[in-house]
């Protein structure tokens, strides 16, 4: 399952890079940084709430994207009295390959002043480097993690180089079997905007 996995999203990734090459090249996006309101397991959406900071570089076209980025959530239980013993963090890499409408208003990526977004499925993989479980009484996720997710995201365009998007996102874990909600937002620099003007 996981070789099949590594060898989809490895293809997948390659055929999105090589669909950007003959769309004037691939669009660089370096999301920096993200920050987000996090549920990082919606089953315990009462019991575990929290925020999460992070990175990434997008390789893509209007209709799909190769990601690598990394990060780090940080949580607690707000019912709690001892709020610090609650506490968890989870720092992780991740690698995600995503498919639909991705950071585009049409094919006018030089226009300024319009609106944007982003719609599209995603297929990832991360790797959490968790020191314990998101629940005192329960096992620690899995560190290795195949991802299944939803991605939107809206913004105004006020420059080609750098712009700030509104997104919601929700990552179904596979071996761990959860699923996590994200609400936030990422500034995100435009690599090859001296094409783009």
């Amino acid at each position: 399952m996981k070789k099949s996995f590594l060898l989809f999203a490895a293809f997948a990734a390659f055929i999105t890079i090589i669909h950007a090459q003959g769309n004037r090249g691939p669009r660089l996006f370096l999301d920096v940084p993200i920050v987000h309101l996090s549920a990082p397991d919606v089953n315990l959406i009462a019991n575990r709430i929290g925020a999460g900071v992070g990175t990434a570089l997008n390789i893509g076209t209007h209709w799909s994207t190769a990601r690598i980025g990394g990060g780090a959530i940080f949580s607690m239980d707000p019912q709690s009295r001892e709020l610090e013993s609650t506490f968890v963090t989870t720092p992780y890499a991740l690698l995600e390959v995503g498919a639909g409408k991705f950071r585009t208003n049409g094919n006018q990526c030089n226009k300024t002043k319009t609106k944007a977004f982003t719609a599209m499925g995603k297929v990832g993989m991360r790797y959490a480097f968790i020191t314990k479980p998101l629940k005192a009484d329960a096992v620690a996720p899995e560190k290795f993690d195949v991802t299944l997710g939803v991605e939107l995201g809206y913004f105004f365009i006020r420059d080609v180089f750098k712009n700030t998007e509104i997104f919601m996102d929700g990552n179904y874990f596979v071996n761990s079997k959860i699923v996590g909600v994200n609400f936030g937002f990422k500034m995100f620099l435009n690599l090859r905007a001296d094409r783009d003007r």
